[in-house]
């Protein structure tokens, strides 16, 4: 445990908890928010991404190593806002009630089935880890592993089965058509790269080989676009391909899932990948403006974190040190606001984008060993933690 760290962290959850507004046993908290494309103000809603569960998972975890009751307490009341809302739309992970289910989960190590099934509809409108069927299936077999459930597996298994049905099958392998953009995506959070991880993950649980194929296929579609040049695979969201290095979007995310999919299937192709996509990283990570999970430094740092539990290289924790000891002298010692991952906005208190991701963050590194990241379920999905583990073929 390193106690620098844990500080941070202690320190931003003892902020969350003073500017929490209280009514009735729930709490909740206001934020900037992207109107359009102008920045309001408002109260949040209740999603992992950027809702009240979200923040709940992480004063609850942080709760959990510093056993501090304000934490814990604030965690609850968040929780119970969230679950207030339900029903919402959506089934995905991040922006869908099934996220809200897997906080729940983790919170209060226990959910009504019943409800997540209903809530786990699939969707062909949406598909991808953020919004859709992907995210679905992280949930789905994270609360399969809990319980064991036959309907949780076979609601896992109808959101692969559509992801199949609605893939794009080309002469450049599989993707699908997540969002509007010039040509369907490559990445993690909307494209090709996280539903592959999570087909892979259904393949691993279920045995079932058309799921690793459709997987396969995946990653050839996002190698023929691969650029050497940039070492990075594109973002076709913008009239002109960029290349970002983001968990959304691009490397990080990429190279995440490669770790993954390496894990799981032994294939040296994947890992090589992984390996490229770690090293863009890691150069590119200190040119990033903000600290948020979702498309800057803290999320690119989990991903190195991720990197050296599975690869057992130690160089690639102590990359993520230095991007958190850079956060620590320039914003936290400074006692200036921590810059967020919304743009020309003030300091936001939620998970992906805000406060309580860059909080995880600095809670994870503290025990990377006993803190699980929130950019994907693994070592929550199925019986595969991290490190090499057992191998399939």
């Amino acid at each position: 445990m390193n106690p620098a760290y844990l500080e941070i962290a202690e320190r931003i959850g003892a902020r969350l908890c003073r500017d929490a507004i209280w009514y009735q046993g729930r709490i909740n908290w206001t934020s900037d928010f992207l109107d359009g494309e102008t920045i309001a103000h408002g109260a949040l809603g209740p999603e992992l991404y950027s809702g009240t569960s979200g923040i709940a998972l992480f004063l609850w975890r942080l709760a959990e190593v510093t056993s501090e009751r304000i934490f814990r307490v604030t965690a609850e009341a968040a929780l119970r806002q969230a679950l207030d809302r339900m029903p919402v739309s959506g089934c995905g992970l991040y922006s869908g009630g099934l996220g809200i289910f897997y906080a729940a989960a983790e919170i209060r190590q226990e959910f009504d089935e019943d409800i997540v099934l209903r809530q786990a509809e699939p969707n062909p409108m949406q598909l991808d880890l953020i919004d859709g069927s992907a995210g679905a299936i992280a949930v789905l077999l994270n609360l399969h592993t809990r319980t064991r459930s036959a309907p949780l597996l076979e609601a896992a298994v109808r959101h692969g089965d559509l992801l199949l049905r609605e893939a794009s099958r080309s002469e450049d392998g599989w993707s699908w058509k997540t969002i509007p953009a010039s040509q369907n995506l490559t990445g993690f959070s909307h494209g090709a790269s996280g539903i592959a991880w999570a087909l892979l993950e259904l393949h691993r649980v279920t045995g079932e080989h058309r799921f690793r194929e459709a997987a396969l296929e995946a990653f050839r579609y996002e190698r023929n676009y691969f650029n050497p040049a940039e070492q990075n695979w594109p973002d076709f969201r913008g009239e002109q391909a960029s290349y970002p290095v983001f968990w959304c979007h691009g490397a990080a995310g990429i190279g995440l899932c490669r770790l993954r999919a390496w894990q799981i299937t032994g294939d040296a192709d994947l890992l090589a990948e992984a390996q490229v996509a770690l090293q863009t990283v890691e150069r590119h990570s200190a040119a990033l403006a903000n600290f948020s999970l979702c498309h800057r430094r803290a999320g690119n740092a989990d991903v190195l974190i991720c990197a050296s539990q599975v690869l057992g290289e130690e160089s690639w924790l102590h990359a993520a040190e230095a991007i958190a000891q850079e956060g620590l002298e320039r914003f936290e010692r400074r006692r200036v606001p921590w810059p967020c991952g919304l743009p020309d906005a003030n300091e936001t208190p939620d998970l992906m984008l805000g406060l309580a991701g860059i909080g995880h963050f600095y809670l994870r590194l503290a025990d990377p060993a006993r803190i699980p990241s929130v950019l994907h379920l693994v070592g929550q999905v199925g019986d595969l933690s991290y490190g090499e583990g057992e191998i399939s073929k």
